[in-house]
């Protein structure tokens, strides 16, 4: 009688494992077939919180679509664009709204036709979506320029000459472009043909961290806002304890910044991320009271009434010696900062073909950048620290 409750046992046993392992293969086949079939993404549904960025906003809607509102920088108030994301291979039904542009996430494909998105993009890890950039010649990244050099990106040019043909032979799920002022005929066009035209408007942000925060607004794009929150909010720590390293600091250098460019100097506004560096890193810039969020164009002889005698001279032009500053305008030999060879620049990483590091990644650095803003201001205090970005013009 035992052994025939014995052999019933494992029978039953045998029989039970063999419905369990049958159910757990059934549900990893089910589960492979979902991810091949793009069953929805469950990190669609993350709420992102922005803690600096004022330039936009996302919000989950009832309907389980995601709204994403680009605000209007030189309107406030005012919609810029406006986005309504759904989630690849989830079923939505009802009608859409018409007050904005309809895209599928996460995007397979994205031209990304400034050097900041690129920066993001791999800061994001998703640098291997990019399709199309405007200039190859000035990506500095090395992955991502041998991806161009192998025909893998392509060129489309930007602004005037952006070749409208050749990005609707691409076809990308997602066009982004840096925001100014309007949107233009050409990004209408494209709109117009089926392409969502996305707009990256965080150089007009009021800080480096609000300016860093636009990785969560790309983020949206490709289901990444969690990755994107964790990361941002590293960065946001390093820089901050940073700032605790300056705050004792009784020395505040003077400061000048830009150069004239086509007979307009294009200063820094007292509520630009760039004057936003220079405050945390207790300097003295006479446009702190200024309310201008971008730059502000002055004259050569307002800059030079105003200016003249500043201790340090930020970031005049790609200017990589003395003499390429001298070569520009030879009027720039009667500032101090000239004089006395304290002029920095943000060439340290850049290429023979004009590449920049500084756009490209310095965007999502923001911790490295306001370190080398603390040397140059004030090198007693990090001795052993190496410029990374910028570099003394000797």
């Amino acid at each position: 009688m035992n052994l025939l409750k014995t052999i019933g046992l494992n029978v039953l046993l045998l029989t039970v494992l063999g419905f369990v392992a049958c159910q757990s293969g059934e549900q990893k086949k089910q589960t492979s077939q979902n991810s091949e079939s793009g069953v929805a993404d469950k990190a669609f549904y993350h709420q992102t919180k922005l803690k600096y960025a004022k330039g936009f906003e996302i919000n989950i809607l009832d309907n389980n679509l995601k709204e994403l509102i680009v605000w209007d920088p030189w309107n406030e108030g005012k919609v810029f664009q406006k986005y309504y994301l759904k989630n690849r291979g989830e079923k939505f039904e009802g009608e859409l709204p018409n007050d904005g542009l309809f895209v599928e996430v996460p995007v397979k494909s994205i031209a990304a036709l400034s050097s900041t998105q690129i920066g993001i993009l791999k800061f994001l890890g998703v640098e291997d979506k990019i399709v199309a950039v405007s200039l190859p010649n000035r990506i500095y990244d090395e992955e991502i320029d041998k991806r161009a050099k192998a025909g893998k990106i392509q060129a489309v040019g930007h602004a005037e000459t952006l070749n409208f043909e050749k990005i609707v032979e691409i076809d990308p799920d997602l066009v982004m472009v840096a925001g100014f002022m309007k949107i233009t005929d050409r990004e209408t066009k494209l709109m117009q043909a089926g392409l969502p035209v996305a707009y990256n408007i965080e150089w007009m942000e009021a800080s480096p961290l609000a300016r860093a925060e636009w990785a969560k607004f790309i983020a949206a794009f490709f289901n990444k806002e969690a990755e994107a929150e964790q990361h941002f909010d590293e960065v946001e720590k390093r820089y901050n304890d940073l700032k605790s390293i300056v705050t004792t600091v009784k020395n505040k250098p003077t400061i000048l910044s830009g150069y004239n460019f086509k007979g307009t100097w294009y200063m820094p506004g007292g509520q630009s991320y760039l004057a936003q560096f220079l405050r945390d890193g207790k300097a003295d810039y006479c446009w702190f009271s200024d309310s201008t969020s971008g730059s502000m164009p002055l004259s050569f002889e307002t800059v030079f009434d105003k200016q003249h005698d500043a201790d340090i001279w930020f970031g005049p032009g790609q200017c990589r010696t003395i003499k390429d500053l001298e070569n520009l305008d030879d009027r720039y030999t009667l500032f101090d900062s000239y004089k006395t060879k304290q002029v920095y620049c943000y060439t340290k990483r850049m290429k023979e073909s004009g590449a920049n590091d500084w756009f490209e990644s310095g965007v999502m650095q923001p911790d490295v950048v306001f370190k080398d803003v603390i040397k140059i201001l004030h090198p007693e205090l990090l001795p052993d620290y190496e410029l990374h970005f910028y570099q003394k013009l000797n």
